[in-house]
């Protein structure tokens, strides 16, 4: 991609709804076959509340009828990928760990140093308790989610705040006012890997905060599936990804709307 290289800044009224990096690696039977016990331990007091899951939700009707059958089968159909998640106090952060991955999410996020930090903190421990061979997989990921009432702009149409490059429809008078909703795809190379680029106009309903309104969603998906020799190698690749997100974004949204979120320089 050539991108031009937009200012660094940060939105007073950032659109951001979630920040997601991930390193996937080779599994691992010890993570799957017992708890998480010392990894727990040095991150409780960032993240004390700890959770599980299972990706592979079994019916318990299903369950039962295979008991009968063979309560060993049936225990190892039901640890399939088991998940660990830790989560800060407030449940805007958390540490997700399976025998494949982990990963950092968070719904609040204020700048890359201070994520990437944290993220670089529960891989510096994971490596130490865990000690993969190698990441198999580095990713990282930004949605936005363009609200106008949350902005106050909603009197603004969506052709002054999205471009004509990315969203053409919305400039065409013949369906621009008929437009509902619209999602596009595009797969783009970009110097460390791929990125996966949806964007579109979304519904948006949120009783407790009184939104019922069209949105628009940019959600940008960087990742690599490259061989990764640990993590000092991954961070090269997370900065860049962070690089042309930022520049991805400012190249995704008219001027106008750049200013109506309050950029402030860094």
């Amino acid at each position: 991609m050539k991108l031009p290289n937009y200012e660094r800044v940060i939105y007073e009224d950032s659109p951001l709804i979630e920040v997601i990096a991930q390193l996937r690696f080779p599994t691992i039977l010890k993570i799957a076959s017992q708890q998480p016990v010392d990894f727990q331990d040095s991150i409780r007091f960032e993240y004390p509340i700890f959770e599980t899951s299972r990706n592979l939700q079994i019916p318990v009707e299903l369950s039962n009828i295979l008991t009968q059958f063979t309560s060993n089968f049936t225990s190892d159909l039901t640890s399939i990928d088991l998940t660990y998640q830790f989560k800060s106090e407030d449940l805007s952060c958390q540490i997700s760990l399976d025998k494949n991955s982990i990963t950092l999410a968070t719904t609040k996020y204020e700048r890359y140093e201070n994520f990437s930090d944290k993220f670089k903190r529960a891989v510096e421990l994971f490596e130490k308790i865990y000690n993969p061979s190698f990441y198999s997989r580095t990713g990282l990921r930004y949605r936005d989610l363009i609200i106008r009432s949350k902005l106050n702009i909603k009197d603004k149409e969506w052709h002054e705040l999205i471009p004509q490059h990315i969203a053409s429809e919305l400039y065409t008078p013949e369906v621009a006012d008929s437009i509902q909703n619209f999602v596009k795809n595009l797969q783009l190379k970009t110097e460390f890997g791929q990125v996966n680029f949806n964007h579109g106009l979304v519904n948006v309903r949120d009783t407790e905060r009184g939104i019922d309104e069209t949105a628009y969603l940019l959600d940008t998906d960087f990742f690599t599936e490259d061989k990764v020799e640990r993590s000092e190698n991954a961070w090269k690749i997370l900065d860049n990804y962070n690089h042309t997100a930022r520049n991805l974004f400012r190249w995704g949204i008219t001027e106008e709307l750049h200013r109506a979120m309050r950029p402030q320089p860094i």
